[in-house]
């Protein structure tokens, strides 16, 4: 896909509808630090969303579409995930009236503006706050529970089950590395987000420990992986509580369950 006609072939289309008031490009792209495999990510503000949903033709021209997901972002807004051959644009519609001092926590690029309201967003990127008792009490248990629950499945012989088990501790595990790290290193570290660009921000000595961390369908397998996860898991979660000087967890008493249920 070649990105740049496709970009300039949207703000044509933009620039025929009065509905359309904007277009900002974001993410790794606009940071001018996108991988050849990157997506493009755009923001399209609009006065009728509702329009731009009904009739999705407006993103048939920009390439050969292969499939779509119309999803929400975490605010609401409507996404649309488009992915062509050869490439991806992730869309996200706005209302116009979002644009004027609007945030953005990473580097944009205004593409369209035509009512000169997109020179009043700006760049800032807060640093991000450490858990609270409440939220590092909320992953270890969320973590335990899976881990708990992976293992019965294993012993079950229930290997999606156990899968999906696993996929939930995992996204534990990386909500605690993700502490940890800042922890240590400051808030000035990017953690990226769902683990994006780990080989630049991740420690060595963490990604070698991950490579464990992974099982075929095998139950001995599969044992052996959980058991490496909710090692690590363990060791990241002491040692950010002790960072940061939040409630010790009873990591001890949960493991001792977890082994009784594999044995």
């Amino acid at each position: 896909m070649d990105y740049r006609r496709a970009l300039e072939a949207l703000v044509g289309w933009a620039s025929t509808r009065d509905d359309v008031r904007a277009l900002v490009l974001t993410g790794s792209a606009a940071a001018e630090g996108a991988h050849p495999l990157s997506d493009r990510d755009i923001e399209v503000f609009t006065t009728d969303t509702t329009a731009l949903l009904r009739d999705e033709s407006w993103w048939n021209d920009l390439g050969e579409v292969l499939v779509v997901e119309r999803l929400e972002d975490g605010a609401g807004n409507p996404t649309r995930l488009v992915y062509y051959a050869g490439g991806k644009i992730d869309f996200t519609l706005l209302p116009a009236r979002r644009l004027p001092g609007r945030v953005h926590a990473r580097p944009f690029q205004v593409l369209l503006d035509k009512d000169g309201t997109a020179t009043t967003a700006r760049l800032f990127a807060p640093d991000p706050a450490p858990p609270s008792p409440e939220e590092f009490d909320e992953s270890v248990n969320w973590a335990w529970a899976a881990a708990l629950m992976q293992a019965k499945a294993i012993v079950r012989d229930e290997p999606w089950s156990a899968k999906l088990r696993d996929q939930d501790l995992k996204a534990e595990l990386l909500r605690m590395i993700e502490w940890d790290h800042r922890a240590r290193h400051g808030t000035a570290v990017d953690t990226r987000y769902l683990g994006t660009r780990m080989r630049q921000w991740m420690d060595t000595d963490i990604q070698q420990a991950l490579g464990h961390c992974w099982a075929s369908l095998d139950a001995a397998d599969s044992t052996r992986a959980l058991l490496a996860t909710t090692r690590v898991y363990r060791a990241l979660a002491e040692r950010t509580a002790t960072a940061l000087c939040l409630p010790a967890f009873d990591h001890e008493r949960v493991e001792t369950e977890l082994r009784t249920i594999l044995a």
